[in-house]
């Protein structure tokens, strides 16, 4: 096999790997929610989610009505105004019962608000029939679609509807010169259910009494009182192409660790030690008849043992070498420093005999047995 072939060959696990990544990038891209950036909070006016309240803003506006979104309260020209959610401040609520007081009217959704009746427990869900009802606006209105609703306690000065005589899910009561009408959960007027039954004719009958009057729909998520995270304002479709990435991860790193067959047993290097490589080279020399050229291979060799094994430098002299070896080993001083020395050998029978003592000393330095 050639180097080109094998280049091309390792490369095809990395050609594999990225179109399968991009594959799923376009697939996250096409598959995720394209009507994401319409959908929002809970109750939000601009949210088409099953539980936003779009379809209330078409309705109201297509019945003829003035109608201002995301207002945190309502001014003086609105005359009615629906808070789905209670989340004002103290301060604010007190406004917002001046501006009750003073004549207007208020749709109260939020069973929870401190401005709501006292409770009487769960209304149930599904079709609410009519029941006992002494509010004159709601007279056409006869079952509403109830996913989740809350009682409130019918007393004697108040009116309500969708109930008994002691107990309703809309109650309404005067403040002032206007009306708070408390309805027991805000999902009657959510997008899942706003065309069934009679929801929508609630809706109309409580937000549009007259010809093009100014509606308010208070702002439900009022800052630091949603419960919305940084999570939440990211789209679908990004979390769907993170995770696909992740899987797109998971494939290659499979495809780049698996193994076809059996682990192939690899020859390994032989380790040769140093002082047999500097013996074949004098070997070598010897052949050639080079013996004083293979006796100063050898010395080299045996004085680089030593000064490596003593921790002294290798250009040390002869002599002091020598005495350093003989001291720590016992070997004879003398005979150490005539094997050390750059003495000529001119035949083969001095080489071999250079060459045993060479050894004898390099074998008791490196023994350890030293005194």
């Amino acid at each position: 096999m050639t180097a080109s072939t094998t280049t091309k060959s390792s490369r095809v696990p990395l050609f594999i790997g990225a179109g399968l990544l991009v594959s799923l990038i376009v697939v996250g891209l096409i598959a995720g929610d394209s009507g994401s950036s319409k959908s929002g909070p809970a109750l939000s006016p601009s949210s088409t989610s099953g539980d936003g309240t779009r379809g209330l803003v078409l309705l109201l506006r297509e019945l003829g009505a003035d109608l201002r979104v995301g207002q945190r309260l309502p001014d003086n020209d609105t005359r009615v105004a629906l808070l789905l959610s209670d989340g004002l401040s103290s301060p604010d609520r007190q406004q917002l019962e001046a501006w009750v007081s003073a004549g207007g009217t208020l749709v109260l959704a939020d069973p929870d608000s401190p401005m709501a009746p006292a409770t009487a427990g769960f209304f149930g869900t599904g079709r609410a029939r009519r029941g006992t009802c002494d509010i004159p606006a709601l007279a056409d209105v006869s079952e509403l679609s109830v996913p989740l609703g809350i009682q409130f306690r019918a007393r004697g000065e108040t009116q309500s509807c969708f109930g008994d005589e002691r107990n309703a899910f809309i109650v309404s009561a005067s403040l002032g010169q206007g009306t708070i009408v408390s309805i027991g959960g805000p999902t009657v007027f959510t997008n899942d259910v706003l065309d069934q039954a009679d929801n929508s004719v609630l809706a109309a009958r409580l937000l549009v009494p007259s010809a093009g009057p100014s509606v308010a729909i208070l702002d439900p998520n009022a800052p630091g009182s949603g419960r919305t995270t940084l999570g939440d304002l990211i789209a679908d479709r990004v979390f769907q192409s993170i995770l696909q990435l992740g899987v797109a991860f998971m494939i290659y790193a499979f495809w780049r660790s698996r193994r076809v067959g059996r682990p192939v047993t690899e020859p390994q290097p032989v380790a040769i030690a140093g002082s047999q490589f500097v013996r074949a080279v004098g070997g070598l020399q010897q052949r050639s008849h080079s013996t004083d050229r293979a006796a100063t291979a050898l010395r080299m060799d045996t004085r680089r043992v030593v000064s490596e094994r003593f921790g002294v430098p290798l250009n040390m002299d002869t002599a002091t070498l020598a005495e350093l070896a003989a001291s720590r080993t016992g070997l004879d001083r003398t005979q150490v420093a005539a094997a050390l020395s750059d003495a000529p050998i001119l035949d083969e029978g001095s080489l071999v005999t250079l060459g045993q003592q060479l050894d004898t000393i390099r074998q008791e330095v490196l023994s350890g047995r030293q005194r």
